[in-house]
């Protein structure tokens, strides 16, 4: 078989592999990012603790307001129960009651505000937990596609290491050995196919001269700019022989 053909093919098969494994390692590092459902954990989890503080507050507050009305109570029911008698005493209940219904109104007030901050508190509550829910099933979802990519992609690259083995083990040593080397070089392709009349991979011109090599079973041509393999479709001779090529087809 035409050595170059196989090569050829090889290369092929390795980019679809390369192709394979950079998703396949895209694929990993997504799954492994979480950092959206992380913060948005966190964002519900310190809202719960503000709805929470709220509400503390909002209690104290009902609280100090319920104690301030006892209070007005029992000083009004001490005001008009006819047991004090004496004028000044008397003043003195009636001034405290104003002084806690002065009082009353500002905790009153207060109440309110710890109300709306306790309102508040609970619709930033409940956006977070509508947030986060929307970034769980979101991420579960991408998941879920993205795991059955993954076996997909799994199962392709099983299949392409067969191929590539196969295609590999009617290559003779030496040719691999000098593709190998042109593959870490060359940023993976060793081998690059006539397009136009150029070298695909690096665009460089080629004459007719350099074509028809590259065309030829008889020897393996290398681009004379990137010094990749050169592969073109060829019609071999209708009575002659491939001759046999050697390792210094690759020098």
């Amino acid at each position: 078989m035409n050595q170059t053909l196989s090569l050829y093919r090889l290369q092929q098969t390795d980019s679809q592999i390369s192709r394979v494994q950079a998703r396949l390692q895209a694929i990993h590092k997504i799954l492994e990012d979480d950092e959206a459902l992380r913060q948005a954990c966190a964002q519900t989890e310190v809202a719960e603790k503000n709805r929470l503080a709220a509400e503390r507050a909002l209690r104290q507050a009902e609280d100090t307001v319920r104690d301030q009305h006892i209070k007005i109570e029992q000083t009004e029911s001490s005001l008009y129960s006819g047991s004090v008698h004496n004028p000044k005493e008397l003043q003195d209940l009636q001034n405290d009651v104003a002084a806690l219904k002065r009082h009353l109104a500002t905790l009153e007030d207060r109440q309110l505000e710890a109300m709306l901050v306790c309102e508040k508190a609970e619709s930033a509550h409940q956006a977070a937990q509508v947030a986060l829910q929307a970034v769980r099933s979101q991420w579960n979802e991408q998941n879920q596609s993205l795991g059955q990519e993954q076996s997909s992609l799994q199962r392709e690259a099983t299949k392409l290491e067969a191929e590539r083995q196969a295609i590999a083990n009617a290559i003779p040593t030496q040719f691999i050995e000098g593709y190998n080397q042109l593959r870490q070089t060359r940023g993976g392709v060793a081998v690059a196919a006539i397009s136009e009349s150029a070298c695909a991979a690096c665009g460089s011109g080629l004459t007719p001269a350099e074509q028809q090599a590259a065309r030829s079973a008889a020897q393996i041509a290398r681009c004379p700019s990137c010094g990749r393999i050169l592969y073109g479709s060829y019609s071999p001779p209708c009575n002659s022989a491939y001759p046999t090529l050697t390792a210094s087809h690759f020098g």
